[in-house]
Order: structure tokens, then sequence, then C-alpha cells
């Protein structure tokens, strides 16, 4: 190690190399590990809040749900426009 060298500069570290500042976390509210499906997805605002914003851990879930739900609307009014 040359003179006047600290061992702390000869250290690698990514916050030197860090350009870019990371943002504050988003807001996600743990639910317990006692609550179930549904309630999940309703607690935290609503299914759609869950969905788009993960607000907490049932957002894969609500988006499944959401999805089914579309599609059920999709397929009726595909139903009766060719019925008509």
């Amino acid at each position: 190690m040359a003179k006047g060298k600290s061992s702390d500069e000869d250290e690698f570290n990514l916050d030197n190399l860090e350009r870019i500042p990371r943002r504050d976390l988003p807001y996600f509210d743990e639910q317990p590990d006692e609550v179930g499906l549904i309630s999940g997805m309703t607690n935290s605002g609503g299914i759609f809040r869950v969905a788009f914003l993960d607000t907490n851990q049932f957002g894969p879930h609500a988006m499944i749900v959401m999805l089914f739900g579309f599609a059920a609307i999709t397929g009726g009014i595909l139903f009766l426009l060719a019925s008509a």
C-alpha cells in the first residue's frame, strides 16, 4: 500500500458508483398471515388499489381476479352482440 492512502479508499464501494439517487420506497401495507385472500385484497384500499399500486402482498392475486372479471364482462358483451 502506498503512503498516504488509507485502507478505506482501497475497498470497492458501490455507494460511490451510484449516479442516480434512489427514490423513497412506496407505501406497503404488510398483511398478517391469518388474513384470507379476499380480505387481504380489500383491506388496503380495494382491489384496484392493491392490483395497480401493489400496496400489499396480494397484488398479483388481485391482478388475476381483475383479469377474470374483465374477461367475463368482455365475453358477456361479445356473446350478446353475436346473438343479436
